[in-house]
């Protein structure tokens, strides 16, 4: 038996071939060469790690409410550089190329992604979007545009991590106990960098203050983890995507003493500063039917396109400063929640199943329940599309009636939703929640453009991209409203039943944001966020609300209409009818009060509110993560 090994292929460097002809030729120049160069691999990949994080703070430094020179994120970043080569220095050599290439891949895919969702949805991504994946369909993948810059910045990467692995091939270094030494004493200092850069920037509040003018903001923003644009810019790429994946594994589930006592502090500050007003209980006993129009841009409220509602709305209670942030992707769920509790929906570090198991005692239904009425909701979709089914019970609705239980003909078309007046309207009084649908995207020659798609055409007054599409999805939308109407009288509830409009989110199946600020007369994405809402009675005198509101404000609005009793409640948002709240904020902390915007990534501004409002998120996430009111 011939036990005769193999004989080594001679490298290189024994058959006379240069360092550089082996580099080019990816052949073995030497397997034990001397001195610094089998180990010079790590400045490659060192500048890939350093190439993708600054591709992408470089790409949108104006973004956020520090620059790309910030000194904590790049301090954050040489950390990160420092454990994840530190790693692979340490390794041996056949654990160096998936250590080496793995986490940066993974790290520019992430980066690739937080671009689309950036050009999409104004913010960056979070691993929690992943939860409303196939449930809720967040996003048609059409709608997802990467740029150009962050293309080449993940070339550059790739180029980077081929050149660290070409000199790993040619030169690969033995494993010894001096270089397993020096990656752990890497590793050691990029952890001991984190520690420290947390404890000097962004030191946890440990008094009970819910907010102040000396308030850090930035601490504020880094500590509270809600706010995903800012915290990217705030930590840097890793330092971000490092603490997404922990508070995905383990999410918040608790609240702690200190913030127990200062989401009761707020609430008591919030509940001394309340006061009646001419509207308070107003409408007590009438019964309600609330209305949450799919992307119903302010242009589309056109009597052309939608008289019912134009019709309604000037014989309305109207906001004429009212929008529709989005904290979270899933933008009808976002405004849906607000709309619903008046709190800010999960960003990042809880699961999604707080809305299936939380206790919401002061949401709308709950509170209307409370006070003797009924309460179901109603949406052209199955139960399972953003968990309605078990959420919406969860928030104290009798009955989730999907659009099979409705015995919709087409679940895209609002007008087969009156098929659920009967259960709307079965009790008394009676609280009704609807969600409609048509003006969804992804746009095109649907049912729905069949139907309505030549009268949408022969009235667009825009004549621009989709804009014809969203029409004809708007027309739908206001035959529903229409035959809603005709219904309520027909039954005699007309006299009796308020009828409480408001918008879900822009429309952002338009995808051209420059026609849409042409159309509103904006200059930033922040202010597209503009709708309407807007609140009839047969007995309610017609009025214009100038004050800045919210999804936020519809709760505490509703209340005070309806004399419901919210005492204990925590609640972000303010009386759109009272003299507290005024005041919009968005995603990114910009805020807006009817007259001043101002911008987060400008610096100065009302320092006071900014820190009120970076508190008030932090509050609304720990209310949520919590479960306050279970506990």
């Amino acid at each position: 038996m011939n036990t005769a090994t193999k004989p080594k292929k001679p490298t290189g460097q024994e058959r006379g071939l240069s360092l550089g002809r082996c580099l080019a030729t990816s052949k073995v120049y030497s397997r034990d060469m001397k001195g610094p160069l089998p180990y010079l691999y790590v400045i490659p990949l060192s500048l890939a790690w350093l190439v993708c994080d600054l591709t992408l703070r470089w790409h949108y430094r104006g973004v956020g409410v520090v620059g790309v020179r910030y000194l904590p994120a790049l301090l954050f970043t040489v950390a990160w550089v420092l454990i994840m080569v530190g790693l692979v220095f340490a390794l041996p050599h056949k654990l160096k190329w998936p250590f080496r290439c793995i986490p940066l891949m993974f790290c520019m895919a992430c980066m690739e992604t937080h671009s689309g969702f950036y050009n999409f949805f104004g913010k960056f991504f979070t691993l929690s979007t992943l939860s409303y994946v196939g449930s809720g369909r967040f996003a048609n993948r059409d709608y997802i545009q990467i740029d150009g810059f962050i293309i080449a910045g993940a070339v550059a990467t790739i180029v980077l991590m081929m050149c660290s692995g070409r000199m790993l091939t040619v030169m690969p270094p033995k494993t010894k106990k001096w270089t397993v030494l020096t990656g752990v004493i890497a590793m050691v200092l990029g952890i001991c960098l984190i520690w420290g850069v947390q404890t000097k920037y962004f030191p946890q509040e440990d008094t009970v203050v819910w907010q102040s003018e000396d308030t850090d903001l930035n601490a504020e923003i880094y500590n509270s983890f809600t706010d995903t644009t800012n915290n990217v810019m705030l930590s840097g790429l890793y330092q971000y995507t490092a603490r997404d994946i922990w508070s995905l594994i383990k999410p918040a589930s608790t609240i702690s003493p200190l913030d127990r006592q200062k989401v009761e502090s707020y609430i008591a500050d919030y509940e001394a500063k309340q006061t009646d007003n001419e509207y308070t209980g107003l409408l007590a006993g009438k019964n309600v039917i609330l209305i949450q129009l799919e992307a119903m841009d302010t242009w589309l409220f056109d009597p052309d396109y939608t008289p019912t509602l134009c019709r309604l709305k000037d014989e309305s209670v109207s906001f004429t400063n009212h929008y529709t942030p989005m904290f979270i992707s899933a933008g009808t769920f976002n405004t849906e929640f607000m709309a619903n509790t008046s709190l800010i929906p999960a960003t990042g570090g809880i699961p999604t199943a707080v809305y299936q198991r939380n206790a919401f005692p002061y949401s709308l239904a709950n509170l209307f329940r409370a006070a003797g009425y009924s309460a179901n909701s109603f949406h052209g979709s199955e139960g399972n599309v953003y968990e309605r089914g078990a959420v919406h019970p969860n928030l104290g609705y009798e009955t989730y009636h999907s659009g099979t239980d409705m015995a919709m003909d087409y679940y895209q078309m609002d007008r087969y939703l009156i098929n659920g007046f009967d259960d709307m309207t079965a009790a008394d009084p009676f609280f009704s929640f609807v969600i409609t649908y048509s003006v969804h995207g992804p746009y095109g020659h649907n049912a729905i453009y069949e139907s309505h798609g030549a009268k949408a055409e022969a009235v667009d007054k825009v004549g621009k991209g989709n804009t014809r599409f969203a029409i004809a999805g708007a027309m739908e939308t206001d035959l529903f409203v229409q035959e809603l109407m005709e219904k309520l009288e027909e039954t005699g509830h007309l006299e009796d039943t308020v009828l409480v409009f408001y918008p879900d989110h822009m429309n952002f199946y338009l995808q051209d944001d420059a026609l849409e600020m042409e159309l509103r007369g904006v200059d930033n994405t922040n202010l597209l966020q503009h709708n309407e809402f807007f609140i009839w009675s047969a007995d309610l005198e017609a009025r214009q609300i100038d004050k800045a509101t919210s999804s936020l404000d519809i709760l505490p609005t509703l209340a005070n209409l309806f004399g419901l009793d919210t005492h204990g409640a925590f609640l972000v948002g303010h009386d759109g009818l009272g003299d507290q709240g005024g005041y919009v904020f968005f995603a990114d902390g910009s805020w807006f009060d009817g007259e001043t915007y101002w911008d987060s990534s400008s610096g100065g501004g009302d320092s006071a509110r900014s820190a009120e409002i970076s508190a008030l998120r932090n509050l609304s996430n720990k209310v949520l993560a919590g479960n306050y009111y279970g506990k």
